[in-house]
């Protein structure tokens, strides 16, 4: 995942649900002592008890107070309700700016409660609730700005980073999803009277991210120059670029822009890791063991130390899921190669147009989509899969992972050589 791209922001925030550590009693299961003194402060602590415990043998749901973190916007009693939206909303922006989510929620929730047919309260609350991880929350609030303005280019903006850089897991519908927000953006932005530069660099360098996550590399690399023209030296722009040309097998040209980024920002840890994997590729070990440390250094666990198992280990791991296959599978896969290399050769990567990307973790090398008649006939090339050990143990947080891992990929490849192609493999959950 990828640090989103800066957003308008909003103010005030309702903490997550059970994140609010050792819940205070509520009203309710206080024991209030009435001026008649301790008889009847006795008396209500009774009454407390059996109410309490009537209502838990009910199986009733115990009640829930979230904290709030109020809204700091100050107004007087005077102003109306346009004055007092439009001071919520510069509060909300205010406090996203200073990374102030929970407060910028409230501020933003206030502003909608006034003004339900605000775009911009309800894009701020989107992205208020996003920053706090509530996606459920922040997708119904970025739906409700869609349906009251869908070609609202700041709007399109904030959602489609949503789907493509969001916390959490985002799949191939999610990215999809966003390129195609972030496309719209695009449009409605060129298509203004008076042109937004640093928007329609955004929109641009969020398509090129999606492109990139979704294997499209050729079409990203396009988006992304775009975007540099618009605002020359981004620093996310150019990372998006050696991303790009990473992916490309254009190396010594992902290093150029990598380290053009780099000299942008930093301490920006996913440029770090890139640039090592670039390095890796041209041969620079050194290089690449260098930057790959700096990224763990500044990555504040987010990135994390590859799980690297020996070779003998790893046969073992496959050793283990070709036995445990069914009989029918067991017989077609002993016909075949199954081989472990570090890191894929350029003639795997090559083997498709554009190039595969050089992180994929297996391979399998025969004809996808169709059945392969093994014994392999006289004259044709029998099939092989290839499991990549390097860049399995990067993809993965533990050793019990890995092993999920080189299962997973391994009958993904198998499913290819049982004649089923990607799409066929995402149906059964194979992806």
């Amino acid at each position: 995942m990828r640090a989103a791209l800066a957003l308008v922001a909003i103010a005030v925030l309702v903490a997550p649900l059970g994140a609010c550590g050792d819940a205070k009693p509520t009203a309710a299961e206080r024991v209030i002592t009435p001026a008649g003194g301790s008889g009847a402060t006795a008396a209500a602590a009774t009454a407390t008890q059996s109410g309490k415990a009537t209502a838990e043998g009910a199986g009733l749901r115990p009640h829930h107070e979230e904290a709030v973190t109020e809204c700091p916007a100050a107004m007087g009693d005077t102003v109306d309700d346009e004055g007092r939206v439009a001071v919520l909303l510069d509060e909300a922006n205010r406090q996203i700016e200073h990374a102030m989510y929970a407060a910028a929620w409230t501020c933003a929730d206030r502003a909608a409660d006034l003004t339900p047919t605000s775009v911009e309260a309800h894009h701020l609350r989107g992205a208020a609730l996003a920053a706090l991880g509530r996606d459920a929350e922040a997708q119904m609030a970025y739906g409700l700005a869609l349906a009251l303005d869908p070609d609202d280019p700041e709007t399109l903006r904030a959602v489609a980073d949503f789907y493509i850089n969001g916390k959490g897991e985002r799949g191939r519908d999610a990215l999809r999803l966003g390129l195609e927000l972030a496309q719209r953006g695009s449009r409605r932005a060129a298509a203004r009277r008076r042109r937004n530069p640093p928007l329609a660099a955004d929109l641009a360098v969020l398509e090129a991210q999606a492109l990139n996550d979704l294997g499209r590399s050729d079409e990203a690399l396009t988006r992304v120059d775009a975007a540099l023209r618009m605002a020359p030296g981004r620093g996310d722009a150019l990372h998006e670029r050696g991303v790009a040309l990473f992916d490309l097998s254009r190396f010594t040209d992902a290093k150029a822009a990598l380290s053009k980024a780099i000299a942008v920002q930093p301490d920006d840890a996913y440029t770090h890791q890139m640039l090592g994997l670039t390095l890796e590729q041209l041969g620079d070990q050194k290089g690449a063991d260098a930057s790959l440390a700096r990224a763990l250094q500044l990555a504040g666990g987010e990135l994390h130390s590859p799980v690297l198992i020996s070779v003998p280990e790893f046969q073992q791991e496959i050793d283990a899921i070709v036995a445990s296959l069914s009989a029918e599978r067991l017989a077609r896969v002993k016909l075949i190669r199954i081989e472990i290399a570090d890191l894929p050769s350029t003639e795997d990567l090559s083997a498709v147009k554009p190039p595969f990307p050089p992180t994929i973790l297996g391979l399998y090398r025969g004809p996808v989509g169709r059945p392969v008649v093994l014994p392999t006939p006289p004259g044709e090339e029998t099939p092989s899969i290839v499991l990549y050990r390097k860049n399995l143990a990067r993809a993965v947080k533990s050793r019990r992972e890995l092993s999920e891992q080189i299962r997973d990929t391994l009958l993904h490849e198998i499913g290819h050589l049982e004649g089923l192609d990607e799409d066929d493999l995402r149906r059964r959950g194979m992806e």
